[in-house]
Parts: structure tokens; sequence; C-alpha cells
């Protein structure tokens, strides 16, 4: 049997099964504090999330079964998928087995409905394996140039896109584990923003009733695309090195909405280090972030076309150290009432000697400060000071290190044993870096 034939039955099969399980946490919704995600049930569900760009274009059934059994199994339960690919496949445009998502080419107004039923068919996969999937309908590609649709899409014109966001929404409007993603690493100029618009509209006018968001470039979903109406989430998308100050002003923005760290540095690119690809998530997270979506390369394109040189396959990749730590962050927060932490007005704890250029620990509390968490950057493998508000600990009953490089029991800082407020990280992790996480209890 031909690839393409085999596409189309798993297509059918996956189509003729039902759209969710009982213990399905969608469809998603906004919490009622208008600063997180809620499950079907309204629990605030905390987003661990892995870009799987090139998803529908790059992968057979059966990689997408493993990929996603995979992910689900280390507990991430959001990733970011192309829905069309320009440029990051094997064959793009088309699928692994040869399929156009097009009629003719680059014509959105006559998309071809076999491919976006094996699409249909890999977003309920992971529907059924607890998985959000945020769907980049539109693709438009750095700065509008040849990774993606943009100059498609406005040689077409906004009546064309609509036409293909009323198509697209028709199709998925069944799938309730979908969030769509407007954009896709371009920041818009104010009179090219119809580029979102005009497919949200379709969206809808084609009963695709699911949250969406937007991806900018290197800008948020805000600064990307104004205060629209179908801008349910808002996202920060930044490579520099110190994330906080973007974090901080996503969160002090009107109206109030969820944000993500939609996209930063990825594992495997920009000789990131797996202790800055952990500073990078943990500052999200207390930061006041709904969630944080981490990157791989080679993962994002599955061994097609890509940026960076990848000394890995996607599968041998899948295992390396970004994923574990993922996995280990959200485990503990969700253990240490993740959704009621705050980012703190004042550090709670600085490096001792304050050296020009140190990362700042970053820290978040409970409204009623019986739980502190702090992340305490790396300074190598020795112990180093950390100086933490004496008020604050002054209240505290119990202070321990927790390790973001591996598993094991939390570690006692033996606190009442410094008075000033001078605690010391453990010093090695295991990993060859000195990444911590104090976690103070108050009496």
């Amino acid at each position: 049997m031909s690839a393409a034939r085999l596409f189309a039955l798993f297509a059918i099969l996956l189509t003729l099964a039902p759209a969710d399980t009982p213990s399905s946490p969608f469809p998603l919704s906004v919490s009622a504090s208008g600063r997180h995600l809620a499950d079907r049930s309204g629990t605030p569900l905390l987003v661990v999330g892995d870009t799987a760009w090139s998803l529908v274009a790059q992968l057979n059934e059966a990689d997408i079964a493993r990929y996603l059994d995979d992910r689900a199994g280390r507990g991430f339960n959001a990733i970011i998928v192309n829905l069309i690919e320009h440029k990051f496949a094997s064959h793009a445009p088309n699928n692994l087995a040869g399929v156009s998502p097009f009629l003719s080419p680059g014509d959105f107004a006559h998309p071809n409905p076999a491919y976006f039923d094996y699409a249909h068919a890999a977003v309920a996969e992971a529907n059924r394996r607890g998985i959000s999937v945020w769907l980049c309908a539109a693709y438009l590609g750095w700065d509008g140039g040849d990774e993606g649709f943009f100059k498609e899409i406005k040689a077409a014109g906004p009546a064309a896109l609509r036409q293909y966001g009323r198509f697209v929404g028709e199709r998925f409007k069944d799938l309730p584990n979908i969030v769509w993603m407007m954009g896709g690493d371009f920041a818009l100029s104010a009179s090219e923003r119809w580029a979102g618009g005009e497919l949200a509209a379709g969206l809808r006018e084609g009963g695709a009733t699911q949250l969406m968001t937007a991806h900018g470039g290197q800008t948020s979903g805000v600064e990307t695309y104004g205060q629209q109406p179908w801008l349910a989430i808002d996202t920060v998308y930044t490579y520099k090195d110190d994330l906080r100050p973007q974090l901080l002003d996503a969160r002090a923005r009107q109206p109030i909405r969820p944000f993500v760290l939609i996209e930063t540095i990825y594992e495997g690119e920009h000789d990131a280090k797996p202790e800055h690809i952990r500073r990078q998530s943990w500052t999200a997270m207390l930061s006041g972030a709904a969630g944080q979506f981490f990157g791989n390369n080679p993962i994002w394109h599955f061994d097609g076309p890509t940026l960076f040189p990848a000394p890995d396959t996607w599968s041998d990749a899948l295992d390396n150290p970004g994923s574990r730590d993922m996995t280990r962050l959200g485990s503990f927060l969700r253990e240490h009432r993740w959704a009621d932490l705050e980012p703190t007005q004042d550090p709670v704890a600085t490096m001792a000697g304050n050296t020009p250029g140190v990362p700042a620990p970053v820290s978040a509390a409970t409204s009623d400060n019986a739980l502190t968490i702090v992340y305490v950057p790396s300074l190598g493998t020795v112990p180093h000071a950390v100086v933490v508000d004496p008020k604050r600990l002054a209240r505290v009953s119990s202070a321990m290190w927790f390790n973001p490089a591996k598993d094991g029991a939390l570690v006692d800082t033996n606190f009442h044993r410094h008075p000033n407020g001078t605690l010391w990280t453990p010093g090695d992790n295991g990993t060859n870096a000195g990444d911590w996480v104090l976690v103070l209890q108050a009496k």
C-alpha cells in the first residue's frame, strides 16, 4: 500500500474515533481571576508546553503517536504546531506523503480537504492524550519572508484569508483541545494586522469556538495585534537574557489576560547550556505566567530543514536534559500551589556581593506568604551565598533546596544557623551547574 493511501486510512480511522475522553481536561477557558487557563471543571491548568512546529507536515502516523506518547508521559500538556508548513519540512508545503494543503500552490481560497483531514487526525491524537495543540493556522514567517506564508496571504488578500479561516474553523470546530494561534514570527505593522483579524473572524464564522492567542516576532501578542477581542491569551516572546521585565509587563497589562512564555532560546541553539534553559522556564513561572513553552532543536522540525545544525535526531533528543528538566518543573509546581503564586514586588533574595552581570534570583510567593519560591541561578559548582530578606526569613518554619536539574529529595538549608539571613546553596546540582530552587514555608 502506498504512503499516500496509508496516510488517508490513518486520517479516516481517527476521524471516526470519539473527540475526547471522560478524563479530558478540554475545552480550556480563562480562569475566573483572568490569570490562568482552566480545564473543563474550572480548575487552573498549568501549561507545560513543547514546540512541535513541523509535526503535521513532517511526521507519519507512527511517529506522531511516538512523539505524543513521549511528551504525555513526561507531563507535557501543550504543543505548538503549524497547520501548514512553508519551509521547515522535507516536502513543504506538502506533507510527508506528498499531499498539498492547497489545490493550487499558495491558493488560500481553495484548500485541499485531504491535507486537512490528516492534520485533523493528528490533533485528535493529541486530544486523546490530554495535550492541547496551539495551532498556527497560517504561519506568517520571520519578518514576512520565505519561512512562512505572508507573501501568499498578502497576494491573496483579506477575503481569501477569511474564506480559508471559515474552511479551517468548520473542519476543526469539533476538537476541544485547540488553542488557535494567529501570526507566527512576524511583528506586524498596524496596517498589516488584518492578517490576524481576518483569519480569526473566519475561524469563528466556521464554527471554531476555542480560545485564541498570537505569536509575534519577538513581540507579545498584544504588541503584535493590539487589544483585539479575539485575543484571549497574551504571549511573551523574547531572546533577551533577562526575561523578567517583559514577563512583568505582560502581567501588568489591562485588561488582565493569562499569558505564557511562548518562545525564547531553544535547547540546541545559540550555545545554550541546560542551566540557561532552566532559568528561562523558572523565571517565567515565578513571574506570573500561566505556563511556558520549551523548545528543542531538532524536535521542533523533526529532522527537517532547520536554522541551526542539529547534533541529534529528534527521537534521540526526546530524552535530552531540557525535556527532563521541564518534567521536573511541572511536577514541582503542581505540588506547590503554583496557581496561588504571585511575583514578589521586592527581592526576596539577592546574591551575596551583587556581582555585576550575574543574573538575580527570581521569586514568587502566595498572597498569605505561607509559601515563597526562589529560583537561584547558577554561579558555578561551588556553594554560594544567598542573602534572604530577614523579615521574611523570621516567619519561616522550614527552608529547603529543590534540585531543578536532577531528581532527589529536598535538601535542608539549616537556615536556623544563619540569623543574618545568609543561606548557602548546596553547590553542584549533579550536572556540573549550581542552580537551585529555595522553598520557604512560613510558620
